[in-house]
C-alpha cells in the first residue's frame, strides 16, 4: 500500500504541473491576443484586385482632409488611376506608379495576430480612428477599414474593420501610406525632353559668374551635341551634353512645401544655378537651382509653382568648371579632310602633305604623307608612327584655360602659325600670340578664340614618350626620324648626360 501511495504523488505533482503551465498559457494568450496563421505565415483581412475597385478613399482625421484615388479599367485589364483629393490642383502631373502603390497599400492588409474579438475599440484607438479607409467595388459594394493607434514597439498599428469586433495588428507603414498627401503624388519627372527638341540653352551660376549660350548641332547620325556661341564660339563637352540631359529629364527625389519665408533657408532666394532651354517650338523652360545644402540642391521651374529638392546624380554636372563643360582641343579635324598644313615658327617653316582616304589614318598603309617632299611614314621598332605623333600633335592642341576681355596684351607678331588647308581648298589659319613666359593666346582667322594654350603644346620634347609631343618637337623629332632611319625605322636616342 505505501509503494503506490509512493507513486501517486508524483503523479499527481505531474498532472499539477501541466494544469498550471495550460492555465497559463491560457492566460498570456487572453492577455496579449491569439495569434493564427496562413501557410504563408499571415492572414489576408483585407485583399481587393485592381481591376475590381472604383475608387479608394482615405479619410485623415488630423487634417479633415480626404485623399481619394478613381480607378478606372479599361477593356485590356489595365487600370488607369486618377487622383481626386481635397487638395487636388489643376494642371498638376500625377505618378500613375504613385498612386498604384498607394491604392495597392491602402487595399491589402495582412496580419498574424488578432487582438480581440470583443470590440473594445477606444483601448486600441479606434472608436475615433486616425484614418477611415473607404473601398469602394466597381460591383458597388463598399468595405470600410479603421487604422488607430501605433503598438508598443512602434513596428504595428491596431485595425479594424466596420461591422466586425476583430482588431488586428498590421504593419506601421500603413499609417505612413495613410498620411499621404498631393505632394506624394506628383510626377517625379518634372521635365521629359528629348535633347532633339532643344533648339539653344542658356546656363549661369553666380558663384564663378559663368555664363554659357549654346545651341544644338545634330550630327548627323542623330546624336545630339552642343556649340557654344557666347561668349565664344567652341564646341561643348560631352560633360556639358550630359548635364543639359540631365536637366532636359529632370528626376527629383520629393517635393516640398515652402512658403517665402522659406525660401532662404533652402538657398532659393537667390539660387546659384540657372538654365533656359529654349525648344524648336519656341516654347522655353527656365530652372533655378540652388547650392548644395546638406547634400542635396532645391529647385523650382519657373511658372510651375512647386518647388523641388534633388541629389547629386539629378543633376549632375552643375559645379564642374568651365573649361571641363567644352571641347578640350583647341580644333578637332581629321586627316582626309585635308590636303597640306604648314607650320611656320620664326624663321622656320615645314609643310605636311596628307593624301588620306576617308576614315583612314595618316599610318595606314594606304596613306601617302610627306614632310617638306620627304616620306614622312617613319615607323620605331615598336610600330609607333612618326607622322602620326606628328598629327596628333597639330590636332589635338589643348586648350590652356580661358580669358575674355577687350583689351589683350600680347606680343606684335604670332609666335608660331598653322595653315590647314582642306580638300575644297579652304584655308584655315591658327595664330600663337604671346601672352606671357609660358602662354599663348590661340587666334583663328585673324579672331582672338578667347583661349590661350600652354608653351608644352608647341614646344614640348617628350623624349620617348612618343604620346605628349609639343607640335614643333614633334616636327623636329619626325624630321629626324626621315633623316636617319633605316628601312623606314628610328628608334629615338636616349640622350645621355
Amino acid at each position: 500500500m505505501k509503494s503506490i501511495k509512493n507513486l501517486l504523488i508524483p503523479f499527481i505533482i505531474l498532472i499539477a504541473l501541466v494544469i498550471g503551465v495550460v492555465i497559463y498559457y491560457a492566460v498570456e494568450n487572453a492577455r496579449i491576443g491569439s495569434s493564427y496563421e496562413s501557410s504563408a505565415g499571415a492572414v489576408d483581412v483585407v485583399f481587393f484586385n485592381s481591376a475590381d475597385l472604383s475608387s479608394v478613399t482615405v479619410y485623415n482625421r488630423s487634417t479633415a482632409k480626404n485623399i481619394i484615388v478613381n480607378c478606372i479599367s479599361s477593356s485590356d485589364g489595365s487600370v488607369k488611376y486618377d487622383y481626386a483629393g481635397d487638395d487636388v490642383k489643376t494642371g498638376d502631373k500625377y505618378s500613375q506608379s504613385n498612386l498604384y502603390n498607394f491604392v495597392n497599400n491602402m487595399t491589402y492588409f495582412s496580419s498574424s495576430t488578432k487582438v480581440s474579438s470583443s470590440g473594445n475599440y477606444a483601448e486600441y484607438g479606434l472608436d475615433n480612428p486616425k484614418f477611415i479607409i473607404t473601398i469602394n467595388t466597381n460591383n458597388g459594394s463598399a468595405t470600410t477599414v479603421y487604422l488607430g493607434n501605433t503598438s508598443p514597439d512602434g513596428n504595428y498599428c491596431y485595425m479594424s474593420l466596420a461591422g466586425s469586433n476583430d482588431i488586428y495588428l498590421v504593419s506601421s507603414s500603413k499609417l505612413e501610406v495613410a498620411d499621404m498627401d498631393s505632394l506624394d503624388f506628383l510626377d517625379p519627372t518634372v521635365l521629359d525632353i528629348e535633347l532633339s527638341e532643344i533648339k539653344n540653352v542658356h546656363f549661369d551660376r553666380t558663384s564663378d559668374k559663368l555664363s554659357l549660350d549654346a545651341v544644338s548641332v545634330d550630327d548627323g547620325s542623330g546624336a545630339v551635341t552642343f556649340n557654344i556661341v557666347k561668349p565664344y564660339n567652341h564646341a561643348a563637352s560631352t560633360y556639358f551634353t550630359t548635364l543639359i540631359s540631365h536637366v532636359a529629364k529632370l528626376q527629383i527625389s520629393d517635393y516640398l512645401e515652402l512658403s517665402k519665408d522659406d525660401l532662404a533657408g533652402y538657398g532659393l532666394d537667390k539660387p546659384v544655378y540657372h538654365f533656359i532651354l529654349t525648344l524648336n517650338n519656341g516654347q522655353k523652360k527656365e530652372l533655378y537651382i540652388s547650392s548644395k545644402i546638406k547634400g542635396y540642391y532645391y529647385g523650382y521651374i519657373n511658372g510651375m509653382n512647386k518647388y523641388f529638392k534633388l541629389s547629386d546624380y539629378q543633376i549632375e554636372g552643375v559645379e564642374l568648371q568651365e573649361l571641363v563643360l567644352i571641347d578640350p582641343n583647341l580644333f578637332t579635324c581629321r586627316p582626309y579632310d585635308y590636303s597640306s598644313i604648314t607650320c611656320t615658327y620664326a624663321d622656320m617653316s615645314f609643310k605636311l602633305i596628307l593624301n588620306v582616304n576617308e576614315g583612314k589614318s595618316v599610318a595606314d598603309f594606304s596613306s601617302n604623307v610627306l614632310l617638306d617632299g620627304r616620306n614622312a611614314k617613319i615607323d620605331d621598332s615598336k610600330g609607333r608612327s612618326y607622322c602620326s605623333i606628328l598629327f596628333e600633335s597639330l590636332s589635338g592642341i589643348k586648350i590652356g584655360g580661358i580669358e575674355i576681355k577687350d583689351n589683350l596684351n600680347f606680343s606684335s607678331a604670332p609666335v608660331l602659325t598653322l595653315s590647314f588647308n582642306d580638300k575644297n581648298y579652304n584655308t584655315t589659319t591658327y595664330e600663337f600670340y604671346t601672352r606671357n613666359s609660358d602662354t599663348y593666346y590661340a587666334f583663328k582667322d585673324g579672331e582672338y578664340l578667347g583661349f590661350y594654350v600652354y608653351a608644352k603644346e608647341l614646344f614640348y620634347n617628350a623624349g620617348t614618350d612618343t604620346y605628349n609631343y609639343g607640335c614643333w618637337s614633334a616636327y623636329e623629332l619626325l624630321n629626324e626620324a626621315i633623316s636617319n632611319n633605316i628601312n623606314g625605322i628610328y628608334d629615338i636616342q636616349e640622350k645621355t648626360e
